[in-house]
């Protein structure tokens, strides 16, 4: 009888991360491009850079929330708008302003995912709650026994995402604050296992959430 062999499929498995990482960078290079052409089409038909007064700080503002959807933030505003639109000349003070004037009203555009405190900022997302169908992978995943082992910020987040996770459908439903945890966590915490766990749960859901 022959032993079986597992080396094979090891070196499968192996072969088959090696690709995804390969994919991973050609989607992030794919993405950047798209970035930098869609930056420079706006500059061209004057969206941002129209040498006339008509763009106004508020405006850019908008602009800039509307493409981001969540992770919005002060900063990444101001660096955004300063990138593409420098003759705005925008100060940090009327950014923050302008964020939280999108915030008022009956039918506000921007909703406050996460209150700033102290040093911490506030995080403002374009949507509400969302619904996303996860596959059978991106749902073992989520539920790995690691995602809950001690405490912390990671293990908080997931706690909450399993109890939003419906195993009858298969559905997650996240709200503005979970979006921008994700958001938060993955790109403020280094790199390693839980970013690319929570990466290979909702990368194909929300891509902008990981996106450089």
């Amino acid at each position: 009888m022959t032993k079986f062999d597992p080396t094979v499929i090891k070196g499968q498995i192996d072969n088959l991360l090696a690709e995804r990482d390969r994919i991973d960078q050609a989607i992030g290079s794919l993405q950047a491009a798209l970035r930098n052409i869609e930056g420079i089409t706006q500059r061209e038909l004057g969206l941002f850079e129209t040498g006339v007064a008509s763009t106004t700080l508020h405006d850019a503002v908008r602009r800039m929330c509307l493409s981001m959807v969540d992770g919005i933030t002060r900063q990444r505003v101001l660096d955004t708008i300063e990138r593409t639109v420098p003759s705005l000349k925008p100060k940090s003070s009327s950014v923050a302003a302008a964020l939280i004037n999108l915030t008022k009203g009956e039918n506000p555009m921007l909703q406050v995912a996460i209150e700033g405190r102290g040093r911490s900022p506030s995080f403002y997302s374009t949507l509400g709650k969302t619904v996303h169908r996860l596959s059978g992978d991106e749902a073992k995943e989520l539920f790995h026994e690691s995602t809950t082992q001690g405490s912390g910020g990671w293990q908080s987040l997931f706690n909450s995402l399993h109890r939003s996770f419906d195993k009858a459908t298969g559905a997650i439903t996240l709200t503005p604050e979970q979006r921008a945890r994700i958001y938060h966590y993955y790109r403020s915490y280094g790199g390693g296992g839980w970013q690319d766990r929570v990466k290979r749960i909702f990368r194909r859901e929300l891509p902008h959430l990981f996106a450089s």
